[in-house]
């Protein structure tokens, strides 16, 4: 990783004043990595974070047999962007409480947005494929990205409202997906405090380097199940990685996400028997094997539609 804190910030980037808001996070970075049998291995390079104006980058597919380049997706950032969504979608699908999968909207029936950028559109756009709930509150730091937010939304069929702070959130949603760039938290955990909600699942999608933080590691702590893409990763990155060092939580009671599909009784409980009022928290970082897989996916669509009929 390039530009990023800890690291030394790119220079000649300009005289906007935006540059120097504190607020900077502009990296790039380069990844690689290959799934045992597959015909390609993969190298991804991104790009993004304040204040560049847009994220970018590409992925390049290599015969695992020659070492030769094949194919190039020169897709500016959305593969990632795609298979980040799809993974917080699999996470509700699995994790979600069952009031977010009935038809009527009832009581309690809310996600919760922290973030108001291109992932949290793409987080409920994916949603939308696992969840029947379509009432949402939404927080962000600038009042013109949410007042956007809750336009661009709307229109695509959910109700939007703002809320205040981040907070509130976790006193008035059943599932909440964390979006931003943050190193500081801004879910923060109290005591004292009973106001959250439970049953309570929630997506962490924001945390993907060293330092980034959106949970209070005390919130995390008080989970009943934590989930990792890697368990491994968690240790040195993402929503997890404070709580370890604080000793909060061991990493062996983190289970990593390919395990957790396999263990049926940790998945949430809907059918109606028992009271499944779990929190749980599921932190996504990014693997690279969800870059080889949509690459795949990608580049075998291409092939077929070279192929002559």
């Amino acid at each position: 990783t390039m530009g990023a804190p800890p690291m030394a910030p790119f220079s000649g980037r300009g005289n906007s004043s935006d540059d120097d808001d504190g607020n900077y996070q502009a990296q790039t970075c380069v990844k690689s990595g290959y799934v045992t049998g597959a015909s390609h291995y993969v190298i991804k390079v991104a790009s993004g974070g304040h204040p560049f104006p847009n994220n970018s980058g590409l992925m390049q597919l290599y015969s695992q047999s020659t070492g030769k380049l094949e194919t190039i997706l020169l897709d500016e950032g959305i593969l990632t962007e795609l298979r980040t969504a799809a993974v917080g979608a699999l996470a509700a699908q699995l994790l979600a409480p069952s009031v977010l999968m009935a038809e009527n909207n009832g009581d309690g029936c809310c996600v919760g947005m922290l973030g108001t950028g291109i992932q949290a559109r793409y987080q409920l756009q994916y949603l939308a494929h696992v969840i029947k709930c379509r009432n949402v509150k939404v927080w962000g730091k600038t009042k013109e990205n949410v007042q956007q937010y809750i336009k661009d939304m709307t229109a695509e069929g959910w109700n939007v409202s703002s809320v205040d702070t981040p907070q509130d959130l976790l006193t008035n949603c059943s599932l909440i997906v964390t979006t931003t760039s943050s190193r500081e938290p801004l879910l923060k955990y109290n005591a004292a405090d009973n106001s959250i909600k439970h049953p309570l699942h929630i997506t962490c999608i924001g945390s993907d380097a060293t330092g980034k933080m959106e949970l209070d590691p005390k919130l995390a702590a008080t989970a009943d199940l934590l989930v990792a893409d890697c368990s491994l990763q968690t240790a040195e990155r993402g929503e997890f990685e404070d709580a370890l060092k604080q000793q909060l939580v061991e990493l062996d009671s983190v289970v990593e996400l390919g395990k957790f599909i396999e263990r049926e009784e940790l998945h949430r409980n809907r059918d109606g028997k028992d009271d499944d009022c779990r929190l749980t928290i599921f932190d996504s970082s990014g693997v690279a094997v969800q870059d080889c897989v949509i690459a795949a996916m990608v580049n075998e669509a291409l092939v077929q539609r070279e192929m002559p009929m």
